[in-house]
């Protein structure tokens, strides 16, 4: 009998032979310990920071439409606009609040007393009250010193919490400045004299490493404990999601995202692959139904008019295409025995993609020809299947792109006669 089996596998937290396989390392004591236990809330942007993307913009109705897609896949908390933008958004904002949804509807405003009042009357019990927090900028962009700062963010915070909002204070281009006295007194300042209901940690040109993340979620930690971190990143260099998976371990509680990754440059993180990468290889819960991404994906694809990479994670939809001789083999060797997930880390079902499928292209090997022509009733010897393989990788390589079942069938035919 088989010693590296199914069996082998299951019950394990890496392996679900329905769902995924991923790597038993994540789940090492010392490492799994960081995550364990931990609950982390999904924070979109997709309506705010995602709009923020060139050349976007929601119509009230897509608004209205892509809050419920996002309610409707579990999303705790939806960042619905900033009022004072335009009066379209103003009039979208308010068209989501009136629809009563699950999720918390959140505005998103400046520091400014008109900024809260408008979000008043919006409906919205929840904002976002930011200023930037880089002195250099605070100092050249708005010629502001340290206590004008703090009054300024303070008495805003105040004032929004006094009117019955939630009221979450952030501080963007924070990891810009190389002054920590400046980033601990705006901070113990706010919490000591406003009390916000939540600080987010902005890495807003995404430029901090990983560990550094980590240092400032440790020092902001000690520094205001009584105040729950969120983290809102970009994805300038593509670090985005390591800087994530630090600040949780250190503290973070809710993670801001946008679906496909929209968001000014680069873009935000992903929803999806936050919430894939939380749920599946850090084994945390985050309310979020996995199943429901690709639709809202989808979604906001086709009203973003920003096409989706075939090979983007979790929702490019060529993902599950297996088109290589070596993949093709493996995959139909492995579920023969009894394995259902093979060389993908999760099955498509898992997000609301559609199955696994062998394809026919440059890259096809004997194993992906053997596959379909029994899938169409073909005979043929080995020599006639190792010329239907050239003509297939010669195809696909002249055409730059997959062969249909048609295509290969004509192929059959002259090679078999």
């Amino acid at each position: 009998m088989a010693k590296y089996n199914v069996e082998r596998l299951n019950g394990k937290p890496y392996f679900n032979n329905d769902g995924w396989w991923v790597s038993p390392f994540n789940f090492i004591a010392e490492l799994a310990c960081q995550y364990t236990g931990k609950s982390v809330s999904i924070h979109d942007v997709t309506l705010r920071d995602g709009e923020q993307t060139f050349g976007v913009a929601f119509s009230p109705e897509e608004r209205v439409r892509i809050a419920e897609a996002l309610d409707e896949m579990g999303v705790p908390r939806i960042e619905v606009g900033m009022p004072p933008a335009s009066p379209e958004i103003l009039e979208g904002i308010k068209q989501v609040v009136k629809r009563n949804l699950d999720a918390e509807t959140v505005a998103f405003i400046r520091t400014l007393k008109d900024d809260i009042d408008m979000s008043i009357d919006c409906g919205v019990k929840t904002v976002i009250v930011e200023h930037i927090v880089n002195p250099y900028a605070c100092e050249a962009g708005y010629r502001l010193e340290k206590s004008e700062v703090i009054d300024r963010i303070v008495s805003n915070v105040s004032y929004a919490k006094d009117k019955g909002l939630k009221t979450i204070f952030m501080g963007w281009d924070l990891t810009r400045g190389d002054d920590l006295d400046f980033i601990r007194d705006v901070y113990t300042s706010l919490a000591r004299e406003a009390l916000p209901h939540g600080i987010v940690v902005v890495d807003t040109f995404g430029v901090t490493l990983p560990r550094a993340i980590r240092f400032i979620f440790r020092k902001l930690g000690e520094w205001i404990p009584s105040v729950p971190l969120e983290f809102h990143t970009h994805n300038e260099l593509g670090l985005a999601n390591a800087c994530i998976m630090e600040a949780v371990a250190e503290g973070a509680t809710v993670i801001h995202t946008a679906i496909n990754g929209l968001g000014e440059r680069t873009g935000n993180a992903a929803t999806e692959e936050v919430a894939v990468m939380l749920e599946l290889l850090a084994g945390m819960k985050t309310g979020i139904v996995l199943e429901r991404l690709m639709d809202a994906s989808l979604l906001v694809e086709n009203i973003s008019r920003r096409k989706v990479p075939s090979n983007k994670p979790v929702v490019g939809r060529g993902l599950f295409d297996v088109e290589t001789g070596i993949g093709v083999d493996l995959h139909r060797k492995m579920e023969r025995a009894g394995f259902n997930v093979t060389i993908q880390a999760f099955l498509p079902h898992i997000v609301g993609q559609d199955p696994v499928r062998l394809v026919l292209g440059k890259n096809s090997g004997a194993a992906t020809v053997e596959y379909f022509l029994d899938k169409l009733g073909f005979e043929a010897t080995e020599g006639q299947i190792k010329e239907i393989t050239d003509r297939v990788k010669r195809e696909g390589r002249l055409q730059r792109a997959l062969l249909t079942e048609s295509q290969f069938t004509r192929i059959c035919q002259d090679v078999l006669g």
